[in-house]
């Protein structure tokens, strides 16, 4: 069962942004890394990560630790091991769910 109380690296990063400011636009800027293989986020997977939605322990992600820490000034020891136990946090479909522009109920529609 996903624990909400567990610090996270999505909201580690999250909290990060917000009290320096940044939107997440702004973050996805700061994480562009010029390379062979250019690699970045966009402000969709960013919110994926920051709610928990994608696996960051996948080996695609390793790249993030020591981009995140070095604008955040944190340790990338700390930053690895929180990254370690974040875990996908499942969707709940139980409650009302919404899907612009269109709302509906799941007590009124089978899903």
């Amino acid at each position: 069962m996903y624990d909400k109380s567990k610090i996270t690296l999505g909201k580690t990063i999250k909290n990060a942004r917000q009290q320096h400011g940044f939107s997440q636009t702004d973050l996805c800027k700061l994480l562009i890394m010029p390379s062979d293989n250019f690699q970045t986020i966009d402000r969709c997977l960013l919110s994926k990560i920051e709610n928990n939605r994608v696996d960051v322990r996948s080996s695609e992600y390793d790249w993030l630790i020591s981009r995140i820490a070095g604008i955040f000034a944190l340790d990338v020891v700390w930053l690895e091991e929180i990254r370690q136990q974040t875990e996908v946090e499942p969707f709940d479909f139980s409650k009302v769910l919404a899907v612009f522009p269109v709302y509906f109920n799941e007590k009124t529609y089978e899903l």
